[in-house]
């Protein structure tokens, strides 16, 4: 049982690394267009200004999403059935892996939209384009910083769990025999 914990440990570890790897290339391709988006958005009210910025945050997801996918298929998960190691490693796993993260990745923006609309109509906070941590941090205006900060937070965890949830239920499923293992 001890080595079924700690195997699992390293599991959700390499999960992680993963995931803060995906979240760098996704990151820079994301920071990069942004400065061009918030031009764009800028002046267009807050729900355009999402759909905007969604649009850039989808640029960025495409670009690191078979990145993760590789890096997943050869490190990620160690305890899989053999033949959905074979499955993950194709053409059709890359669809399927790409499929359920853009699922996670919709309820995400769901989740981060809300926030941003919760934040926009009763606070008064608008963290969508126009936010600035600069600006915000000159101006002693905490309140944004904390609010851009608790929606980023729910947001990442809530698609860091779904996507393990579902990459372990559908693609990288653990053998019914501990024998098995590929």
């Amino acid at each position: 049982m001890e080595n079924k914990n700690k195997d699992l440990l390293m599991e959700l570890v390499r999960f992680v690394l993963i995931g803060v790897y995906g979240t760098l290339i996704d990151m820079a391709v994301e920071g990069w267009l942004t400065s061009f988006a918030s031009k764009w958005a800028d002046g267009k009210g807050a729900i355009i200004a999402f759909l905007i910025m969604f649009a850039v945050g989808l640029i960025g997801w495409l670009v690191a999403t078979p990145a993760t996918w590789s890096l997943t298929s050869i490190w990620g998960f160690r305890n899989v059935r053999e033949d959905d190691e074979k499955k993950a490693k194709s053409l059709k796993g890359l669809l399927r892996f790409t499929l359920l993260a853009l699922a996670v990745l919709v309820i995400g923006a769901l989740i981060q939209f809300a926030g941003y609309m919760i934040c926009l109509n009763s606070m008064g906070i608008d963290i969508v384009v126009d936010f600035n941590f600069g600006e915000a941090a000159s101006t002693g205006d905490l309140r944004a910083i904390i609010a851009w900060g608790i929606v980023f937070v729910i947001r990442t965890i809530v698609t860091m769990v779904l996507n393990y949830v579902t990459r372990k239920l559908f693609l990288y499923r653990a053998p019914k025999n501990p024998q098995e293992v590929a």
